[in-house]
Formats: C-alpha cells, structure tokens, sequence
C-alpha cells in the first residue's frame, strides 16, 4: 500500500481548491480502490482538492491514471502514475535496539 500526495496548481503556480481527482486503474480506464487510511478505510473517488490545492490517498502498488477536472479547469488526464511502496512488508515498527538501524514509525522512514 502506497501514500500519494500531490498539490494542484493553476498556471500561475496558486493552489486550485475544490478540483474533482477521479483516480482510475492504468490502462483500463476504470476507476481505482482509493483509501484514506493505510488499506483500511475506503475513500471516496473522484476526490476533492482542499483550500491548498493538495489530495492524498493510500493505494495497492500499481499503475494509475488521473482525471481532473472542475470549476474554470480545462479537464486534464495524466496517464501510467506508478504507485510503490519502497518499504518491505516486514520492517519492524518497534524502535531497533542499536543506531544504524532503519525502523518504520507509521510511514516514515527513519533511522536512530
């Protein structure tokens, strides 16, 4: 399972809020299980930008497809977003016993 956050942005570089982000599986074109939690919790797809212009959402490893659109917003398609979870399943979420070690605090990557 894998966290995507990513900011929409008008020409300008000013965050766009209220867009519509439907997240679709790549190349079928049909839409994607989206969670808002870890693999738990299911989101609500197409999703919608907040006041910073930014979206986020949890989903399997795999390859996705974007579909935004909305008020004054030409509907753009970004196609193949390749989603991968860079840490192995089992690394340990207790603190290691010596420094040096890489340990997962809830989804980031720290070392002590």
């Amino acid at each position: 399972m894998q966290k995507y956050i990513q900011t929409i942005a008008d020409p300008t570089g000013a965050p766009v809020a209220n867009a519509s982000v439907q997240v679709n599986n790549w190349p079928a074109g049909t839409p994607a299980t989206i969670y808002s939690d870890n693999g738990v919790t299911i989101a609500p797809n197409p999703l919608t930008t907040d006041t910073n212009g930014q979206f986020s959402f949890y989903a399997a490893n795999g390859h996705y497809q974007f579909v935004i659109s909305g008020a004054n917003i030409t509907t753009t398609t970004l196609n193949d977003i390749l989603l991968v979870d860079l840490l192995p399943a089992d690394l340990p979420t207790s603190l290691p016993s010596s420094a040096g070690q890489p340990w997962n605090n809830g989804g980031t990557l720290s070392v002590s």
